[in-house]
């Protein structure tokens, strides 16, 4: 049985690599002989960087930079001297994981500190600059980047704002007048994998803003918020972002990086493949399976993520796919319709979440050998 491994972090639980280890401890188990190979992938978000790395030399340049509640911070990012490129993850400087539960809050959030980081690279002479957007704590439509780079947001008042997320409903003037004129020499790229648009049912606000700390009457707040910034910016630049597949990305971030940085937008999950060597690899090697793995599969998973992208793989090179997941959210019949040859999931159901999350790589070896012992 020869295994091609592509799987997601189980958030708090698994790293991709970790997940790997306790996957083939757990085939071992079984018995069956096997052979795999293993692509550290991302879909632009957490482990972004991680999976750059893993395929392209790089040196690490270090930042003074701010959290997302304006706190300073040693901060990266990666740079490529071959071909003048650098690799932000925006979750670095402006993540969750930078915050204490109650810290989080996507209305005081920034990502000023991601903002720096692309200051930085630009002073420095870099003429491409990918973004892998995911994991941020923040709904502030990109004006933290934004500010740091010269732009500055006042409201009807004349006075400027703090480039959080509670002042997009007082937005009411841009003033880009101090920008650099260096920024039109970079060419930008946000990273990511999904398809929101900035604002609405399906918009940042409404289907992230939750998980980032926001009550019902916040996600309200901060939708209005970025309908006004589209509105502003709308009438000043003459564009319309808003709709973009994917502009709803990491709290509006890819929005305010096409808007501001003109930013071309970017599969993450294709970019990595690209990346890793992956097509070359299936043209002259055959697999038996592709294993993927997530720490939750529901809808949103399917909308445009990793899980997404190894399913069109694996149609592309008539691969069946067998996802791996902490918890089950949606039909296995829906997951066959999608592209999915087989799923398990791997948690105890009779213990709590933080049970199974601390004893992940235990439950996935187990789960594994019991899987293809009867294969």
């Amino acid at each position: 049985m020869k295994l091609l491994l592509i799987p997601d972090k189980f958030k708090g639980s698994l790293s991709s690599e970790a997940f790997t280890k306790a996957f083939i401890s757990g085939v071992k188990e079984s018995g069956v002989p096997y052979t795999s190979h293993y692509i550290n992938a991302s879909d632009g978000g957490d482990g972004f960087m991680n999976a750059v790395a893993s395929y392209i030399p790089c040196i690490s340049m270090q930042v003074i930079s701010e959290n997302p509640l304006g706190r300073l911070i040693q901060s990266y990012y990666l740079y490529n001297q071959k071909t003048n490129s650098a690799y932000i993850e925006l979750a670095n400087a402006s993540g969750m994981e930078l915050l204490l539960p109650e810290e989080q809050n996507p209305m005081l959030t920034t990502t000023y500190g991601t903002g720096l980081q692309i200051k930085d690279a630009v002073q420095k002479g870099v003429e491409h600059i990918y973004i892998g957007l995911g994991g941020s704590a923040t709904n502030d439509g990109g004006i933290g980047m934004a500010r740091a780079l010269g732009y500055l947001f006042f409201d009807d008042k004349g006075e400027k704002l703090d480039t959080i997320g509670a002042s997009l409903q007082l937005l009411k003037t841009i003033d880009d007048t101090a920008v650099s004129a260096d920024l039109k020499e970079v060419k930008f790229y946000a990273v990511n994998d999904v398809t929101n648009p900035l604002f609405g049912e399906n918009g940042a606000a409404f289907i992230y803003a939750k998980q980032k700390g926001a009550t019902d009457m916040i996600i309200e707040d901060l939708d209005m918020g970025l309908r006004n910034l589209n509105s502003i910016v709308s009438k000043k630049y003459s564009v319309n972002n808003a709709e973009l597949p994917g502009a709803g990305a990491a709290g509006g971030a890819a929005f305010g990086l096409k808007t501001f940085f003109d930013a071309e937008f970017l599969s993450g999950i294709d970019f990595i493949l690209e990346l890793s060597g992956v097509h070359k690899l299936l043209a002259r090697e055959r697999f038996d399976y592709i294993i993927t793995g997530e720490g939750k599969i529901d809808e949103q998973t399917l909308n445009g993520k990793l899980l997404q992208g190894i399913i069109n793989l694996g149609k592309r090179y008539n691969l069946p796919v067998i996802a791996i997941c902490g918890k089950l959210d949606i039909s296995k019949s829906v997951l066959k319709q999608r592209g999915i040859y087989d799923v398990f999931e791997i948690q105890d159901e009779s213990k709590n979440l933080e049970y199974n999350k601390k004893h992940a790589a235990v439950l996935l070896a187990t789960k594994t050998a019991d899987y293809f012992s009867v294969k």
